[in-house]
C-alpha cells in the first residue's frame, strides 16, 4: 500500500463544529429590513419564497449530475430583479444571512492540535468541501484553520458537490500528489466516502456521535475524533 503523503479534510461537522438552521422566520425578517437601506421593499415571507426560486431556477441551469447551488449569484439575480443594482449587496446578504442563521460554531477541540501535528510532520494539507465561498473562506479565517491548509477547494467554485470526484481529483492535481498517497477525511458515508473512494483516495469516516451507518463503499479506517485519526494515519504512512 502507498504511503500516505497528504491529508486532505471535509470542513464542516469534521473540523468545525456549526448547527445552522436556514428557514427561521427571523432569518428572512432581518434581510428583508436590510434591504429597506437600499431602498427595496419586500417583506420576509416574499423574501424566502423568492430565494428559493431563485435556487430551484439555478439548478435547472446546470447539467451537472451533483449540481452546487451558488448561493452570492442567486442573491445576485434576486436583488436585480428587485431593483437593486449594487455590486456588493449579494455578498453582504449572504454574509448576512449565514449569520443569522447560525446556532453554533466553533472549532471541534482536537482540531487545532491534529493539524499543528500533521504540518509539523510534513504533510501536504488541503480542504475538498461542499461550502460557499463567499462565508467558508471568512469562517476558516476567524476561527484559524486557513493557514494550515495548502489550498482550499470549494463545490461554489466549480459548480458540482460531493461525491463528484472531480473535487477530490483537483485536490490531489493541486498538491502534487498521486491520489493513492492521499487520505480524505470525513464525516458523511455517502458524500465523503463514496466520493474520495471513486477518485482513488484512502479515506477515514470520523463518527463524533457513533451513528453514521456505512453506505455501499466502505472507509479504509472509522474513526471517533481527529486524534484517533491521526494514529491510524502515522501507522499507514
Amino acid at each position: 500500500m502507498p504511503a500516505i503523503r497528504s491529508v486532505i479534510f471535509d470542513c464542516y461537522s469534521t473540523l468545525i463544529d456549526i448547527k445552522t438552521d436556514e428557514s427561521k422566520k427571523e432569518v428572512f425578517d432581518y434581510l428583508s429590513l436590510y434591504l429597506r437601506y437600499y431602498g427595496a421593499s419586500i417583506g420576509g415571507v416574499e423574501l424566502k419564497a423568492s430565494l428559493e426560486q431563485e435556487k430551484k431556477r439555478y439548478l435547472k441551469s446546470t447539467t451537472e449530475r451533483y449540481p452546487e447551488v451558488d448561493l452570492e449569484a442567486v442573491f445576485r439575480r434576486l436583488l436585480s430583479k428587485a431593483g437593486l443594482g449594487n455590486p456588493f449587496l449579494a455578498e453582504s446578504c449572504c454574509k448576512l444571512f449565514r449569520l443569522l442563521s447560525r446556532e453554533r460554531f466553533e472549532l471541534y477541540p482536537d482540531t487545532l492540535p491534529v493539524l499543528q501535528q500533521m504540518k509539523r510532520a510534513g504533510y501536504a494539507l488541503a480542504v475538498v468541501s461542499d461550502a460557499q465561498r463567499v462565508f467558508c473562506l471568512n469562517e476558516g479565517e476567524m476561527l484559524g484553520i486557513n493557514q494550515f491548509f495548502d489550498h482550499m477547494v470549494l463545490s461554489t467554485q466549480f459548480g458540482f458537490r460531493k461525491p463528484d470526484p472531480r473535487l477530490f481529483g483537483i485536490a490531489c492535481s493541486l498538491l502534487g500528489v498521486p491520489a493513492a498517497e492521499a487520505v480524505y477525511v470525513g464525516n458523511d458515508p455517502d458524500k465523503d466516502v463514496e466520493g474520495a473512494k471513486r477518485a482513488g483516495m484512502k479515506v477515514v469516516l470520523v463518527d463524533r456521535d457513533h451513528n453514521a451507518v456505512d453506505g455501499e463503499v466502505k472507509p479504509d479506517f472509522r474513526a471517533h475524533d481527529l486524534r484517533q485519526t491521526w494514529r491510524w494515519i502515522q501507522t499507514s504512512s
